[in-house]
């Protein structure tokens, strides 16, 4: 399959397609990794054509990204024609990432960030936010603001795909090209396609986002109503009725094992309350996509470690790890700490027949116990179970402490009386302070031959 830059020059797109939505299918390109190309499934649009020119003369056509591999911006580059000269597609640079909804799920975590931890994911929040946050400072409005729009590399850093949707003015023409589609799960009540959009609405579709990244998926506008006669309404649905976790959680089933509201940075949290609370109607009350990353800039800052797993990472606020607390509770590791070297304590060395540690009889008061007693192994899960690396303490009182091998002497005999008893012991003696002398001048003559 063929098709023309202006110029004439032909590009020749790879077979088959690796991604793509309800407007059109995205294929490689022969013979270059660097970019690819969008091809609509419907090219009868007449409006097409002066989109595609216009957005190459707005600024985020400029934008780079915070490294040498990474774009802010998939934005497009050139228009490509079919053979009859109509409008058929545009060509992009390809970004090498996974959507953001690989974030919400543990395993598909690991896979697509090199340090899959919650340090990561505020991290991400945060550069999500300030992106949108550049992009309306220049007069531009994503309108369809989802996890599915935005990919994140293997370093965390996060680029804008779908970018000929946004909302825009020609800055040439003056013309107002409007955004062409939305997703309803993140859209602001009374939201639709092709009408006039403000930041507002990006910012509502930022604080579904920002919640979602934070709580391992979940939506705050979806679970289950407590009231049996309730309809059990999808996301959309809850967003336009207002039926959200974290300002009225007494209207769900609290679900076992799901990340807490109070997982969330008290600072983030607010932001939240405010969007899906007094702006859930008024859009001026709405935090700004430059509130959300500062805020979340903040919360990174604000992270402890946890002593038992090092990639559990949680808010100073919380008084313990949140994700140990859930582990515990038998709702599996959300961050399992993978990689970690294994610690084996080796067995004792053997002990010489007659050696004061010797094994000791059974009758000594440090014999194993039998199965049952006081200082019996207790099953996993139970009020005692495994402590933290350190001194475990013991209910029987300690017997008296073996003397070490190095240290331990046979019991002297009796001196014999002799006149000549003494001579050994002087002579020993003397060959001990001529020793510490000898080693003495060797350190001296080092000392100076240094100097």
């Amino acid at each position: 399959m063929s098709f023309f830059i202006p110029g004439g020059r032909r590009i020749t797109l790879q077979p088959n397609n690796f991604g793509g939505g309800a407007e059109g299918l995205v294929y490689g390109l022969d013979g270059t990794s660097d970019l690819c190309a969008k091809i609509y499934l419907d090219q009868g649009d007449p409006t097409r054509a002066r989109k595609l020119a216009a957005l190459r003369r707005t600024i985020p056509a400029t934008w780079e990204g915070d490294n040498a591999e990474h774009l802010h911006v998939a934005w497009p580059r050139e228009v490509l024609h079919d053979d009859a000269g109509a409008t058929a597609g545009f060509l992009m640079p390809l970004v090498h990432g996974k959507s953001l909804t690989t974030l919400f799920d543990p395993g598909q975590r690991i896979e697509a960030v090199d340090e899959p931890t919650w340090r990561v994911l505020v991290a991400v929040a945060a550069r999500a936010a300030r992106l949108l946050a550049m992009l309306h400072a220049v007069g531009i409005v994503v309108g369809d603001v989802s996890p599915t729009n935005m990919l994140v590399s293997r370093s965390g850093h996060v680029t804008l795909i779908d970018c000929d949707a946004v909302q825009f003015t020609d800055p040439r023409s003056g013309e107002l090209f409007r955004c062409t589609k939305v997703t309803p799960e993140y859209a602001p009540p009374m939201a639709a396609n092709g009408q006039t959009l403000t930041p507002s609405h990006d910012n509502f579709g930022l604080a579904v986002l920002v919640c979602q990244l934070l709580m391992e998926g979940d939506h705050p506008f979806e679970g289950v109503p407590v009231d049996p006669d309730t309809p059990d309404f999808a996301a959309a649905e809850n967003i336009q009725q207002q039926n959200n976790r974290l300002l009225f959680p007494e209207r769900f089933v609290t679900v076992p094992g799901a990340a807490p509201v109070e997982l969330l940075p008290p600072e983030v949290r607010e932001l939240a309350m405010a969007c899906f609370g007094s702006g859930h109607r008024d859009p001026t009350a709405r935090p700004t996509a430059q509130a959300w990353a500062d805020a979340l800039d903040r919360a990174g800052f604000q992270l402890m470690g946890c002593r038992e797993n090092q990639r559990h990472v949680y808010h100073s606020s919380l008084s313990e790890c949140v994700w140990c607390g859930i582990s515990r509770a038998g709702f599996g590791e959300h961050y399992p700490a993978t990689g970690l070297p294994k610690i084996v304590i080796a067995p004792p060395a053997a002990q010489p027949a007659g050696s004061a540690t010797q094994r000791k009889p059974a009758s000594s008061a440090t014999q194993r116990k039998p199965a049952g007693s006081a200082t019996q192994r207790k099953p996993a899960g139970s009020a005692t179970q495994r402590k933290p690396v350190g001194i475990v303490p013991s209910t029987t009182p300690p017997g008296p402490r073996p003397a070490p091998p190095t240290t331990t002497r046979p019991t002297p005999r009796q001196p014999v009386p002799s006149t000549s008893s003494s001579a050994p012991a002087f002579l020993g003696l003397v060959a001990r302070v001529m020793l510490v002398g000898l080693a003495i001048i060797l350190v001296v003559i080092a000392i100076a031959s240094f100097r």
